[in-house]
């Protein structure tokens, strides 16, 4: 064999192998619901022919899509629905903007094996001949950096396999990149049968897309848990434990700016997800953020009254109530948020008790806080 033909047979080789050991690449915009694109390497060459694509969700979801361009208007969307009968419907769609996308027939689609509902998981194995190119746009398989949607909506199965049914408007949606060229496969078949792939792991999302937002809405829920289940309300107890002002204030403000920060990563994961103000967790958690901003003030009031008249005044049981109130309201809103994100049921169970801990700690420093300033209150009757 000659040199060149070895090299040329061994960089064959290299780049079969290459190609062989590729998988769908993957997006998850949230917990267990997913999107994958595989495309076969003969397509690729071409830039047309069958792309294989995978919709995964619970159940519990009336439907979810995805489907390649920038905006909804003019992209090609692939809808998941359940069909009644213990399969789902894979309706190819045409968006027009913020009304539903209509049917589009003309796309070849059909279902592959492993499509149904197994274990209350809906799975749309997908063979797409003809989805390069549609009415509205076109794509290259084997670009780098292609432009992909998702939309969503949990409640009642459609139950419905006409291609053309009514869904209701979506939850929230997503935008991100696929690399196509690292979702290239060797073969012109299902590449979702006898595969595992059943994970939650983001793969191919190019350099172009944001931050994943599940990252986003995790670091969320840790830090606003732990600032309104137990660092405002150890920083609450100092003050009738202790009597040290400047601890308490230290110890609330410092809460309080990690307070913002955790907000701040909820409002960029809400914009990433577009959930925006569409649910209870969203409007009422930006209600007390914004609340909370008077609390300082009227720990200000306070102080200067209480070292005034060495008693307190209309600021200081303002700044009780009003604390307490906002505190009750901030762990209330942090068990719709673990409902909102479907947490499993450990962690409301975990956070549950922590949050009565917490509150027996807090009634308990504070009946101890006010026998101290009876104690100090008769005592100074006592002097005079």
């Amino acid at each position: 064999m000659s040199i060149p033909l070895f090299f040329t047979a061994a960089l064959s080789a290299f780049t079969y192998s290459m190609v062989t050991s590729a998988e769908p690449v993957q997006y998850c915009p949230i917990k267990d619901v997913c999107y994958q694109v595989a495309i076969p390497s003969v397509s690729a060459e071409a830039n047309s022919g069958n792309i294989y694509l995978q919709l995964r969700a619970p159940a519990s979801y009336s439907w979810v899509g995805f489907g390649t361009g920038e905006r909804m208007a003019d992209s090609n969307i692939f809808i998941m629905y359940q069909d009644g009968t213990g399969n789902v419907t894979i309706s190819p769609r045409t968006g027009t903007g913020h009304i539903m996308p209509r049917y589009n027939a003309i796309t070849q689609v059909e279902l592959q094996d492993g499509s149904g509902v197994v274990d209350d998981v809906m799975i749309a194995n997908v063979r797409c001949g003809n989805c390069g190119t549609w009415p509205g746009g076109s794509t290259s398989l084997a670009s780098e950096a292609v432009d992909y949607l998702a939309a969503w909506k949990t409640g009642d199965a459609v139950d419905n396999d006409n291609p053309d049914a009514m869904i209701r408007y979506h939850d929230a949606h997503d935008q991100w990149r696929f690399d196509l060229t690292q979702g290239t496969v060797a073969d012109d078949t299902n590449p979702f049968v006898g595969v595992s792939q059943f994970d939650n792991n983001n793969r191919g999302v190019s350099r172009g897309s944001f931050a994943d937002p599940r990252t986003l809405i995790r670091g969320h829920g840790i830090i606003m848990a732990v600032v309104m289940v137990l660092l405002y309300p150890i920083g609450s107890s100092l003050m009738p434990l202790f009597g040290k002002w400047l601890l308490h204030a230290s110890w609330q403000f410092l809460a309080f700016l990690l307070m913002w920060a955790g907000f701040g990563l909820g409002f960029v994961a809400s914009q990433r997800i577009r959930l925006d103000f569409n649910s209870t967790h969203t409007m009422l958690g930006t209600v007390v953020v914004c609340l909370m901003v008077l609390q300082p003030v009227l720990g200000w009031l306070h102080h200067r009254n209480f070292v005034k008249h060495q008693s307190r005044g209309l600021a200081s049981y303002a700044h009780i109530w009003y604390g307490r109130a906002l505190l009750i309201m901030g762990v209330v809103n942090g068990g719709l948020g673990l409902q909102l994100a479907s947490a499993p049921r450990r962690f409301v169970i975990v956070y549950a008790v922590l949050a009565g801990v917490m509150f027996l700690v807090y009634a308990a420093s504070s009946a101890y806080g006010e026998y101290r300033r009876r104690l100090a209150a008769g005592g100074y009757e006592r002097k005079r």
